[in-house]
């Protein structure tokens, strides 16, 4: 007997076939496949570690830095436009 697999059809009209469903692996299978991919890692060091942290810290201070002089200038522009300023 044939065996009938579904079929879809794509936009020229052509019937294309179904893919089939993933198999089912358990967590075994899910545990060895985190094990292998976890190999492939390339782990950075630990000055590499402590130097991105610290380049992190030293963004975040510019950043508040600059977001303290926006507002403070915002704040004197629109009571310079209220007429508040004095």
């Amino acid at each position: 007997m044939a065996q009938a697999t579904k079929k879809t059809a794509d936009r020229a009209g052509k019937e294309l076939p179904v893919p089939a469903p993933a198999k089912p692996g358990g967590a075994v299978q899910f545990y060895r496949d985190v094990v292998r991919e976890t190999s492939k890692v390339t782990w950075p060091s630990w000055k590499e570690t402590w130097l991105t942290t610290v380049m992190v810290f030293i963004m975040v201070g510019l950043m508040m830095v600059f977001f303290f002089v926006a507002d403070l200038l915002l704040q004197f522009g629109e009571r310079w436009l209220i007429g508040a300023a004095g």
